[in-house]
C-alpha cells in the first residue's frame, strides 16, 4: 500500500453526496476503519460516490494519496461501469486504489470460479461467452445432470444466480433437452425457496441481459451439502485474518417447521474448525491463483473475502471445500482484525 503515515486516504462508497450525514449503513460498515487509520496517523475522508458527480469526485479522489472502495457490482440499480472507468483514471494518476478494477476483473467476479477451476478449491464449471454459446452448449450439460446452477459474472446478493432443474429429470448423455424442455427455477435472491416452472428457451433468453454487463454466464454443479452452510474467509491481501460460518437459504428448499437458520457468527483465524481450510488457501490456493491470473501480493485487495461450500467428503471422512464465489468489491461484514 503506497499510503503512509501523514497520508490521506478515502472511503468510497454510493450514497447521496448532498447528505449531512454518513447512512446507518456506511456508519456501521466504515466507522471502524476510520478510526483504524487515525490510529495510524493517517487522516481519512468520506467520498460519497454519485453516477451524476464524476467530477466532483474525480476533484476529491485527486487529492487523496489512496481510496479504499466499497460498491457492489449492482447496486440501487445501478452498476459499477461510471465508478471502475473513474478509478482506472484516477491510479492512473498515481492515486492507489483498492479493490482496483483491474484486479476485481480478474479475480471479484465468477469468472474466477471458471478460470480456477482445476485447483484445488475447483469444481465441475464451465463458462459462456454470448447468448449463442449458453443456447448451444448448455441444454446438453443441463441433461446430463438434470440440475446445474447458472451465475451471472458480476452481480452480488443472489442477483442472477438460479437453481435450474429438469421437471421430468436427467435425460442422460445421449438425449439431449431441447428449448421446450420444462425447468424448475429457483433465484437465490428469493430467501424463501419459491420455484416457478418455465420452458427451457424462456429462461435462457431471460439469460440475455446479464451478457450487457456481466460479459459471461458461469455454471457449476448443485452442491449436495447447501445445507450445512457456507464458510467465509477474510484476507488481507494474501493472509487470512477470520472466518465467519453462514446459512445462506438461496437455492434450499423451503423447511417444513419455518425454522430459521443459526446467525452468522465471525471466527478468529487460528479458529480450530477452519485451520485445514486456512492452511489450504495461504499455502496453496491463493497462491496458485495469483500465479494463474498473475496479481502480484501488493495487488491483492486490502480486504477481500472467499467462500466456501461444502464439498462431498473424503474416504476418511474429512471435509473438502469448493469456491462459490469471492468478494472484493465491498466486504461487509468483516472481522475485527481486518482493519487493526
Amino acid at each position: 500500500m503506497a499510503v503512509t503515515a501523514s497520508g490521506k486516504v478515502g472511503l468510497l462508497w454510493r450514497g447521496d453526496r448532498h447528505g449531512e450525514a454518513m447512512s446507518p449503513r456506511a456508519e456501521a460498515m466504515l466507522g471502524p476503519l476510520f478510526a483504524a487509520f487515525s490510529e495510524l496517523n493517517v487522516t481519512a475522508e468520506a467520498v460519497v460516490y454519485a453516477d451524476d458527480a464524476v467530477a466532483e469526485v474525480r476533484e476529491q479522489l485527486l487529492a487523496l494519496d489512496g481510496v479504499v472502495v466499497w460498491v457492489n457490482p449492482i447496486q440501487d440499480g445501478s452498476t459499477r461501469a461510471g465508478l471502475d472507468a473513474l478509478l482506472r483514471e484516477v491510479a492512473g494518476h498515481g492515486v492507489w486504489v483498492s479493490a482496483h478494477p483491474d484486479v476485481i476483473a480478474k479475480m471479484g467476479t465468477k469468472e474466477v470460479l471458471f478460470q480456477t477451476r482445476d485447483l484445488g478449491w475447483g469444481t465441475d464449471t464451465d463458462r459462456y461467452e454470448s447468448i449463442e454459446e449458453f443456447t448451444k452448449r448448455f441444454p446438453a450439460r443441463l441433461g446430463r445432470d438434470g440440475v446445474r446452477v447458472v451465475k451471472q459474472a458480476r452481480g452480488n446478493g443472489g442477483n442472477g444466480v438460479w437453481k435450474v432443474e429438469l421437471v421430468a429429470g436427467p435425460t442422460g448423455a445421449d438425449a439431449e433437452p431441447d428449448t421446450d424442455t420444462l425447468v424448475r427455477l429457483q433465484h437465490a435472491q428469493d430467501r424463501g425457496g419459491a420455484t416457478q416452472e418455465m420452458h427451457l428457451g424462456g429462461f435462457i433468453q431471460r439469460c440475455r441481459d446479464y451478457f450487457a454487463w456481466s460479459g459471461c454466464l458461469i455454471d457449476q454443479p448443485l452442491l449436495g451439502r447447501l445445507a450445512g452452510g457456507m464458510i467465509r474467509c477474510y484476507l488481507v491481501h494474501d493472509e487470512v485474518v477470520g472466518f465467519c460460518h453462514q446459512w445462506p437459504r438461496g437455492l434450499l428448499a423451503p423447511t417444513p417447521d419455518d425454522s430459521q437458520p443459526p446467525r452468522p457468527a465471525m471466527e478468529p483465524p487460528d479458529a480450530p474448525a477452519h485451520q485445514v481450510l486456512r492452511s489450504a488457501l495461504e499455502r496453496q490456493w491463493v497462491p496458485q491463483m495469483q500465479a494463474l491470473l498473475n496479481v502480484d501480493t501488493e495487488s491483492l485487495p486490502v480486504i477481500w473475502d472467499a467462500d466456501f461450500l461444502y464439498g462431498p467428503k473424503t474416504e476418511a471422512g474429512d471435509d473438502t471445500y469448493v469456491l462459490c464465489e469471492i468478494n472484493v468489491s465491498a466486504v461487509w461484514p468483516y472481522p475485527p482484525d481486518a482493519s487493526a
